[in-house]
């Protein structure tokens, strides 16, 4: 089965310490590589959804259109250091359930389909 749900934990002092939530994410959820609340701000880690090689993950961070998540108010940054590209974006944690899984849903779901729009150009 599929997993479609995303949990959110509080992260305090660099340890995960409670849930504060679980979404159901309608598609995507195979590009998330962790999430976590610090301080009040979510930390969406998003990658790819298969290891890539050195020439795809340079396409990928280079073609990447990180401006549709900055003009929608969050923060996005490339993380280094990872084997496959990996962005973490940042917003604000909401308590109210559906704002906060209409959030997820919009970002996964961008990045996704971006994703998979760099995988056909690259293939071109």
């Amino acid at each position: 089965m599929e997993a479609s749900s995303l949990v959110l934990m509080e992260k305090e002092d660099g340890m995960l310490t409670n849930e504060l939530g679980s979404y159901q994410i309608e598609r995507g959820l195979e590009f998330v590589y962790k999430a976590y609340v610090e301080d009040g701000i979510v930390n969406l880690f998003l990658t790819t959804d298969r290891d890539v090689d050195d020439n795809e993950y340079n396409e990928i961070f280079d073609n990447y259109n990180m401006k549709y998540i900055a003009d929608k108010g969050y923060d996005i940054e490339e993380v280094e250091d990872e084997f496959n590209p990996v962005w973490c974006i940042k917003f604000e944690y909401t308590e109210e359930y559906q704002p906060m899984e209409d959030t997820l849903n919009e970002i996964i779901s961008f990045h996704e389909g971006e994703i998979k729009r760099i995988y056909n150009e690259i293939k071109k």
